[in-house]
């Protein structure tokens, strides 16, 4: 039996023994453990796409900086909830502590609707001694809102074509107006009018967004009846027309020549005075007439519109007296006309006698009666010849 004292050494040694043990067992559990693998974060190129269009989703594949060892990134690949794979990316090289990689990958959506997309990433993990630690994988959600096209509308230009009253062989003016109610610039506009045996076409570079504009054409209508219009506008996104009835009348070259006299101060001037009773501008009014014994002077009228009367003023070198003729001849659409008006000019002496009853017509006022009936108003000492005795009705004479 062993004495008491070194049975007590031999036990402290065997606690000690056993200490050393658990500290040794300790020291092994405490051992560095390999860094985590995770999706830091993911980017979306667009989170409301439309069905059909293309987005990038980049995720973020980060190695811890705690802890030692690699990790091999082998698989990323995005999928939605049900398990379809819209992209893939692999072979992605070895990531350190700290290490970070972006992953670009493509989806195409066919349906509308909110979709839940998953980022999984595939890899191989190594310790700090290059030892394989086995295959780890992670996962990451994101998700895109998918909306279908929007259908915007467009709104096509609009014509509109404007006449004048339509005379056969004379000139008359055609205006088309193009709308723009777009929101859009309408650009390399042609716009081509034809009918009335007419064919023309108007070119424009631009028409701006809620705006228009109006292009003339001058036709001359070769005949009277019922015709076919037709304006049609090209541009750069399209074309569109429209289709007009208009109604052609026939030339009516109606015209009345009438004169005055005005005197003032002791001098004397005539005025020639025509009137446009037709449907069609008169042109080139040349005027003359001729009195007892002397001829009055000639002036020419450019053009009287349809409806109206002009007066040309000339000064005489002495006043007419008895009956006299007043001549006029005029162009009409591709025709001439001519026209006479029998006058009488009172002499001074008759002037005095009747001046209360006739009417004395203000120097410089330049106006005429609008129209002329059977009984003209004759004023500054021009009288009616009897009963308009020696008035000729107008006469047209058309040459065509």
């Amino acid at each position: 039996m062993l004495p008491d004292k070194l049975h007590r050494n031999r036990t402290v040694l065997t606690v000690l023994f056993a200490c050393a043990l658990v500290v040794g067992g300790g020291m092994s559990v405490v051992e560095a453990s390999p860094p985590a693998v995770t999706v830091s974060s993911v980017s979306v190129s667009d989170d409301e796409p439309e069905t059909g269009d293309s987005i990038t989703v980049t995720p973020t594949v980060r190695l811890s900086g705690e802890g030692s060892g690699t990790f091999e990134v082998t698989e990323v690949t995005l999928e939605d909830a049900s398990g379809t794979q819209y992209s893939e990316a692999d072979s992605l090289g070895t990531l350190g502590a700290g290490d970070t990689i972006d992953v670009p990958l493509s989806a195409t959506f066919d349906t509308a609707g909110r979709t839940k997309l998953l980022v999984h990433v595939r890899g191989m993990q190594y310790d700090a001694d290059g030892n394989r630690l086995g295959v780890v994988t992670t996962m990451h959600p994101t998700y895109v809102t998918v909306s279908e096209p929007s259908t915007e509308t467009e709104t096509p230009p609009q014509l509109n074509v404007d006449t004048e009253d339509l005379v056969a062989g004379s000139e008359s003016t055609v205006t088309v107006t193009v709308s723009n109610g777009d929101d859009e610039q309408v650009t390399d506009l042609s716009l081509r009018l034809s009918g009335l045996g007419e064919n023309q076409t108007r070119i424009q570079p631009e028409l701006g967004a809620h705006n228009s504009t109006t292009f003339t054409f001058d036709v001359t209508p070769p005949e009277a009846g019922t015709h076919s219009l037709d304006a049609t506008l090209t541009h750069a996104d399209g074309s569109v027309s429209t289709n007009e009835s208009v109604t052609v009348q026939s030339l009516n070259g109606e015209a009345v020549v009438h004169a005055t006299t005005v005197t003032e101060n002791g001098s004397t001037d005539l005025r020639y005075h025509v009137a446009n009773h037709g449907n069609a501008p008169i042109e080139n009014v040349v005027v003359s007439g001729a009195a007892v014994g002397t001829a009055l002077p000639t002036t020419v009228i450019q053009s009287v519109e349809p409806g109206t009367t002009e007066t040309a003023t000339v000064e005489l070198n002495e006043r007419p007296t008895g009956p006299a003729t007043i001549s006029a001849t005029y162009d009409v659409g591709s025709t001439t006309g001519s026209t006479d008006q029998s006058v009488r000019f009172a002499n001074e002496t008759a002037d005095a006698e009747s001046a209360s009853q006739a009417t004395t017509e203000t120097p410089g006022s330049g106006t005429a009666p609008a129209t002329f009936g059977a009984v003209p108003l004759l004023t500054g000492g021009v009288v009616a010849a009897g009963s308009i005795i020696g008035y000729r009705s107008w006469r047209g004479r058309f040459d065509r």
